[in-house]
C-alpha cells in the first residue's frame, strides 16, 4: 500500500464519505446485524481496494480482526448496546433522553475511530499484501468475499456485499 494512503485520518475521511452515500449505511448495518460483519473492517476492505487496488489476504483479515477485537469487544459493542437501548421512541422531542442518546452516539463514533486507527496500525505493521493491482471493485470483491468466508457468514451475505461495493465504489 502506498505510504501516503496509510493513515488513520485518510481512512476515517474515506469512511465518512462512503458511509454517507445512498444505502451504504443501511447495507453496512444489515451486514453487521444479520451476518456479524465489523463495519470498520468492511470499510477498510473498500478503502484498500480504492486506494491501493489490491485485496486483503485471508491471513491479513484474521490479523486485522484480532487487532480490532479488544476495542470492539470492550468498548464499541457495549456502547452500541447502550445507545440502542437508550434510543428514544419519539423522534423529534428534545428531552434529556434525546440528549443522552446523542452523547452516546458521539462517544460510540469516537470509539469507532479508535478501531479504525488500530486497523490502520495493524495494516502498516507489515502485514502481507493481498496481491497484484486490479480494479477497486474487483479488489473489494475479493477482500469482502474472503472476509465473509473468514467469519463463516452464509453465502446469502454475498448479495448485500456486492450491493455495498456497487454503492461505495462509484
Amino acid at each position: 500500500m502506498q505510504e501516503a494512503a496509510i493513515d488513520a485520518e485518510s481512512f476515517w475521511a474515506f469512511s465518512l464519505e462512503v458511509y454517507a452515500r445512498p444505502r451504504v449505511a443501511e447495507l453496512c448495518i444489515a451486514l453487521q446485524d444479520e451476518f456479524g460483519f465489523d463495519v470498520n473492517l468492511l470499510l477498510l476492505g473498500l478503502w484498500v481496494a480504492e486506494t491501493d487496488r489490491t485485496a486483503l489476504g485471508t491471513e491479513q483479515i484474521g490479523e486485522l480482526r484480532e487487532a480490532a477485537a479488544p476495542l470492539n469487544d470492550n468498548l464499541v459493542q457495549p456502547l452500541r448496546r447502550a445507545r440502542r437501548w437508550a434510543k428514544p421512541s419519539e423522534p423529534v422531542a428534545e428531552t434529556p433522553r434525546h440528549k443522552f442518546y446523542g452523547a452516546l452516539k458521539q462517544v460510540e463514533l469516537k470509539a469507532e475511530g479508535l478501531v479504525q486507527a488500530a486497523l490502520v496500525e495493524a495494516l502498516v505493521a507489515g502485514l502481507a499484501r493481498g496481491g497484484e493491482a486490479q480494479t477497486p471493485q474487483a479488489a473489494a470483491t475479493v477482500s469482502l468475499e474472503k472476509y465473509r468466508q473468514a467469519i463463516g457468514a452464509p453465502e446469502a451475505a454475498s448479495i448485500p456485499l456486492a450491493q455495498l461495493i456497487d454503492r461505495a465504489l462509484i
